[in-house]
């Protein structure tokens, strides 16, 4: 098994002139490279066997005007064989914003690049389809850019292909034919618009492949989400997603907060993942503080995220079956999710936006009655499980639409950074509770679920959620008996670095009336650095990279989402099935759209 030490001589002895700098911060290690080196280092950390960095996790940059080299393009690799992450860093100056795009060693790069084009304004070189993904075309600057202000201006989106004439019968010869902005196996390109000859010479007529819009305000996109569709009758042929609609500028209002206040804008990215956000929000702040966390509070948190784990598959197959025509699962799924969200209401106030945990622990000490509660929803939901299961697993209608649709192997989630129930579908043993606990995840006994076909599809995605939200049952279990054993600890840590004081010094202490006033008032002012922390949530990773320059408020806070890399699947898993099978294709990657524009 490599280590990271093995990685940094590797990468000297192959690519001397290359590697500029190696550093070190909070067990993080990231190497500066020349942009010239960039694409041979990326495909040496692929293919080296003993290294084998197979998934490229994440693309973004950093904004460190006025100071020169300005930007820099961070890149994150992650080798699933050695369990081991690198960042690599590409410096570049003001007036040369320009870098190798990746695409053609990890075809996942794809969206991540766009991204920074759109946001940052620097050029990918050489990638297929360089245009703004998140904001319209006309759109002037760069948002992330520090000298962009904060402000607000109205968007009209517009369509991202040509008008298309359709073709008569016994007409003129046509002209060449549009061209349609798509993607295939990850790479967008401009695709030609096929155009058939007739079958029968004499016949006169002539077909041609037909572009159409499925959303935002098609039902199963929920009026978020577009996917403009290339099909040749109902067979598509190619298909692009168009996103934007949710984009929010959380990343860019970050920057303009203390690090408390940004809490409640994490909550609104993944809306059925809110304690996961700002969980993984938390412990980057923790591990950029070096703030431990009372084992109360980190027991919460596990029994927490895994009720939200459930009730986030349960809205998964139940909008999934919804999808294809079983209304009644959708009904049954939202009546177990209510238990849920009662829960969260009792210990936070909010059925859905929690902002509750805080860094270095919880906003406030669990309820009573919160153990009662959480033990009657783990006795309801097996037996509730078993129902869905008896209306779907044995149905025809149901295997017929989700059996052998929307096919791929473990090898193309891999390459295009799929994580999450999707890539374990394909059969994929990686869970970050496992390989990289978080919470004392490594102190709870459960099951890694996987697929067990050769390849994942609909209905394999569905198994794994079903099971997996079963294994969620078992921690829960567990680790209500270990939150018994800690009734009357602290549930936030005592570092007054992060912590107000206790109610009870206030009466009496005008220091700690000072320090709670501040705190609240002017926030924490971490070191400057940059950390990343990464939690495993109902899509898979999702990761917070914060940079801090030293003042109280972030310089960058950037959020690894899984469902804006799990999206880049759609058009190599639809390509070649039905127009009617697409609903399902899409409920099975499970994307939520709030995470993927956030």
């Amino acid at each position: 098994m490599a280590t990271i030490e093995t990685v940094i001589t590797k990468l000297r002895e192959r690519f001397p002139n290359a590697i500029q700098n190696v550093t070190e911060f909070r067990g993080e290690t990231m190497v500066t490279l020349t942009r010239e080196a960039l694409v041979d280092v990326a495909r040496f950390l692929r293919d080296d066997p003993d290294l084998q960095f197979n998934l490229l996790l994440d693309i973004t940059a950093l904004d460190w005007l006025p100071r020169e080299p300005r930007f820099e393009v961070l890149y994150y690799f992650l080798s699933m064989r050695n369990n081991l992450r690198l960042r690599a860093r590409v410096p570049l100056y003001s007036h040369d914003t320009n870098v190798p795009s990746l695409t053609a060693v990890y075809p996942g790069a794809n969206f991540y690049e766009r991204e920074v084009y759109d946001l940052f304004g620097i050029t990918f070189l050489y990638h297929p389809f360089l245009r703004r993904i998140l904001l319209p075309d006309y759109t002037t600057g760069h948002p992330l850019r520090k000298d962009h202000p904060l402000g607000y201006e109205p968007v009209e989106f517009t369509h991202t292909y040509d008008e298309i004439q359709p073709t008569k019968p016994n007409a003129e010869p046509p002209p060449r034919p549009r061209r349609l902005i798509g993607s295939v196996g990850g790479a967008v390109t401009e695709i030609p618009l096929t155009v058939t000859e007739p079958a029968t010479p004499w016949s006169g007529a002539q077909t041609e492949t037909l572009l159409i819009n499925m959303g935002p305000h098609h039902p199963s996109t929920h009026g978020v989400l577009r996917v403009a569709l290339e099909v040749d009758g109902e067979k598509i042929v190619n298909a692009m997603p168009d996103i934007g609609y949710l984009h929010t500028g959380i990343e860019k209002n970050a920057e303009y907060k203390t690090y408390l206040k940004a809490i409640p804008l994490f909550d609104r990215m993944d809306y059925f993942a809110t304690f996961f956000n700002v969980l993984a929000y938390c412990l980057a702040i923790e591990k950029l503080m070096e703030v431990d966390v009372p084992e109360r509070a980190q027991i919460a948190r596990v029994i927490l995220c895994e009720i939200q784990r459930i009730q986030s598959h349960l809205v998964a197959v139940g909008s999934q079956a919804m999808d294809i025509g079983a209304v009644t699962v959708m009904t049954y799924a939202f009546r177990e999710r209510e238990a849920a969200l009662d829960i969260f209401e009792m210990v936070s106030g909010a059925r859905m936006m929690t902002s509750y945990f805080r860094f270095g622990g919880l906003a406030e000490d669990l309820p009573a009655g919160f153990s009662d509660a959480v033990r009657a929803f783990v006795k309801m939901i097996p037996p509730r499980l078993k129902e869905y299961e008896d209306l779907l697993n044995k149905n025809p209608i149901w295997l017929m639409r989700t059996r052998g649709i929307a096919e791929y192997t473990a090898e193309q989630a891999i390459a295009h950074s799929v994580t999450g129930p999707m890539l374990r579908a394909a059969g994929v043993k990686w869970d970050l509770r496992k390989v990289s606990p978080y919470c004392g995840y490594e102190q709870y006994d459960f099951d890694v679920v996987t697929g067990t076909r050769a390849k994942a599809d609909v209905l394999e995605c569905y198994y794994v959620r079903m099971e997996e939200m079963r294994q969620s049952l078992r921690i829960i279990e567990q680790a209500l008996k270990k939150l018994e054993k800690t009734k009357g600890q602290p549930y936030i840590t005592n570092n007054r670095k992060v912590a107000p004081p206790p109610k009870h010094e206030l009466q009496h202490s005008m220091e700690a009336v000072i320090h709670h006033f501040k705190l609240w008032t002017e926030g924490i002012t971490p070191p400057a650095g940059l950390v990343y922390a990464a939690v495993e949530s109902p899509r898979g990773e999702l990761g917070f990279l914060v940079s801090s320059n030293g003042t109280n408020h972030p310089h960058r806070v950037h959020v690894r989402t899984p469902s804006f890399a799990n999206l880049q699947m759609l058009p190599l898993i639809s390509k070649g099935y039905y127009i009617a099978d697409l609903v399902g294709i899409i409920a099975m990657t499970d994307i939520i759209l709030g995470d993927v524009d956030r």
